[in-house]
């Protein structure tokens, strides 16, 4: 090294993979017991290593390697290691490079093709606007797959499948009214699916008949941006660009991480410190049985950093994402026998020591459209045998299996679909929407697309025209949560007036006022909410908010309670309409409310409730 005016000295093995030194870089590795260890030094592009230094005991701390390289210009050099004569990149590597496109095998017979590549100098401190910080019960979550969500030719983006191209996307995502974009996977990871006791060489021959892990919840290179992501030739620079434009128009950056069972409880930490401290990464849903939830929640660096794991905390950074409520939803939406009081809890749940995400579509299971179209999977291309997927989907298909002509079904499913998106945003907790489902994108009844990089997996973008007013009806129904504090509030409302505002902060109501009918046949319930208790004081907001919920497939009919003489119902969104008999029917203090039909009341002070939006210009009073 010395004809480069490099020279060595012993590095800090606290930290694994690369991090930049006042003088230098280090390098720390972790090898088991015994192995011997290189570390391997390529001019950028260049087919053979040009130095290699052995990590002999004097770099050793325990099983990590480390040593710190001064004078090394990081716009020059990539890197690899050698463990017993085999040449492996860093698992820790801030970049990975030689991978080739999205699906590519690296050729076994290049043995240094792929190399760990280093930030620039002085990277740590990019330039960067204002986090947004968003409080998780002002937190809305549009969750995506990086490539899938732009990749359909149809999707208007020039850079399409890259972080580059949901960049674009933007205008989009303010349009909508989100607050967070959550990735899949984003790291690199193997997307071609390798048999255990395949060797690479064989595999390389016969790539073309492997099934790709297109989703990417495999083991990884958790610290690098996943190349194939990228439409330029730095992922660094691209997805850091994603993550200051996202900033810019007031949205958080989540990211989703798999640790599978063996791995290190302190790769993982350090994995998600990296992201935070090098790309600012507002937060991070962790899957997988090798998440230390504990050594996250109490790292002090991620305090104010939204945490999200499958089962929870206790603190105010951390929310559970919650599977049941999909579960308990979409049993109530199809009218299930005594599916309504498991629903009600549901959507008032919001713990005082984490947030729960609540969601009725995810990558596991049908989209919103292909739930109300398919009762059974169709998973025929995935080529398992229909072995795979969800088994038990909570799904309805209205009548018909698949498509139909039939008007009648299609306007069923339109109405369910809606029904749907105002049980996610009128639920306490965090709402989350799948990527797609605001336009009817739907993955042809395939309920586990986890391999079909393909236009099954793909978001496709041709159904925004035709599914424009389901897009309209979710922009209103997010601008309505938004306007209204009492539907996301900082803990779950009690059931009574507990601030002693004259009313309590949330009541049902069935043919009676004030007498929720709960059986476990019924399929119907108004939900009031009183403004007051989304204010501070309490004497800000006046009105009332009423939730007329009849998921049973007859007309019902739902007491309206008594409120002040001066105040009258409007109707603010529903998700009947178009024909006489599916429209609603107001009585002295009732309302019949059609077959499978939500509807949202409000009343009060017209500033308080409906601030200056423009979705009510239409609003129906008596």
């Amino acid at each position: 090294m010395e004809d480069r005016k490099f020279s060595l000295k012993k590095g800090n093995p606290r930290i694994l993979g690369v991090t930049e030194e006042e003088d230098g870089y280090n390098f720390a590795i972790a090898v088991p017991e015994g192995r011997e260890v290189c570390l391997l030094f390529y001019e950028k592009g260049a087919p053979q290593p040009e130095k290699e230094i052995p990590l002999t005991e004097r770099y050793q701390t325990g099983g990590v390697y480390a040593v710190c390289v001064l004078g090394l210009d990081p716009g020059c050099y990539e890197y690899n290691y050698r463990v017993d004569g085999q040449v492996t990149p860093d698992p820790c590597a801030p970049v990975l490079r030689g991978l080739g496109g999205f699906g590519v095998l690296p050729d076994p017979g290049v043995p240094h093709q792929v190399r760990g590549g280093l930030f620039p100098r002085g990277s740590g401190e990019w330039e960067e606007c204002r986090q947004p910080q968003t409080p998780y019960e002002d937190t809305l979550i549009y969750k995506v797959h990086v490539r899938g969500y732009t990749m359909h030719k149809n999707s208007k983006v020039r850079r399409k499948g890259t972080f580059a191209g949901l960049e674009e996307k933007i205008p989009y995502f303010k349009e909508l009214g989100i607050t967070a974009l959550e990735l899949m996977p984003s790291y690199e990871f193997q997307e071609v699916m390798i048999p255990r006791d395949m060797p690479l060489k064989y595999a390389y021959k016969v790539r073309d008949k492997f099934l790709l892990n297109y989703w990417g919840y495999t083991q990884g290179y958790y610290f690098a941006p996943k190349a194939a992501y990228s439409h330029s030739e730095d992922p660094i620079r691209e997805f850091r660009g994603l993550v200051r434009a996202l900033h810019e128009a007031g949205i958080e950056c989540i990211m989703e991480f798999y640790f599978p069972e063996a791995c290190d409880p302190l790769m993982v930490l350090s994995a998600v410190r990296h992201w935070k401290i090098q790309y600012h990464v507002d937060g991070f849903h962790l899957v997988g049985r090798g998440v230390p939830e504990r050594l996250l929640a109490s790292d002090p660096l991620l305090s104010h950093t939204k945490l999200m794991f499958e089962g929870g905390g206790q603190g105010k950074n951390l929310a559970e994402y919650n599977e049941g409520f999909k579960q308990d939803m979409r049993k109530w939406l199809k009218s299930d026998e005594d599916s309504l009081g498991n629903a009600l809890a549901r959507m008032r749940r919001n713990p005082k020591d984490h947030a729960v995400v609540n969601y009725m579509a995810n990558q596991d299971g049908f989209t919103l459209q292909d739930m109300v179209c398919f009762e059974r999977k169709h998973n025929e291309a995935n080529h398992e045998g229909g072995q795979d997927g969800i088994l038990h989907d909570h799904s309805w298909n209205c009548g018909v299996e698949g498509q139909t002509r039939k008007r009648s079904i299609k306007a069923l499913r339109e109405r369910q679909v809606r029904n749907a998106v105002l049980m996610v945003l009128l639920s306490q907790g965090v709402p989350l929407i799948y990527g797609g489902d605001e336009f009817g994108n739907s993955q042809q009844g395939n309920n586990n697309a986890y391999c079909q990089d393909n236009e099954i997996g793909w978001v496709d973008w041709g159904r925004a025209k035709r599914f424009q007013g389901l897009t309209d009806f979710v922009k209103e129904a997010i601008a309505f949560r938004k306007r209204h504090r009492v539907l996301h509030m900082a803990q779950e409302p009690q059931g009574i007036d507990h601030r002693s505002l004259g009313y309590p902060d949330i009541s049902y109501h069935g043919q009676r006022a004030w007498y929720g009918d709960l059986e476990p046949s019924s399929r119907q319930v108004g939900i009031m909410y009183y403004e007051g208790y989304g204010q501070e004081s309490g004497r800000d907001g006046q009105g009332f908010i009423y939730l007329a919920c009849n998921l049973y497939w007859e007309q019902q009919r739902l007491a309206l309670p008594n409120i002040p003489e001066e105040m009258g119902w409007s109707v603010a969104l529903k998700t009947c309409g178009g024909e006489e008999q599916d429209e609603l029917q107001f009585e002295e203090d009732h309302v019949l409310v059609p077959a499978r039909t939500i509807a949202v009341l409000v009343a009060g002070d017209e500033g308080v409730l409906q601030g200056g939006g423009g979705c009510h210009a239409s609003l129906e009073t008596f």
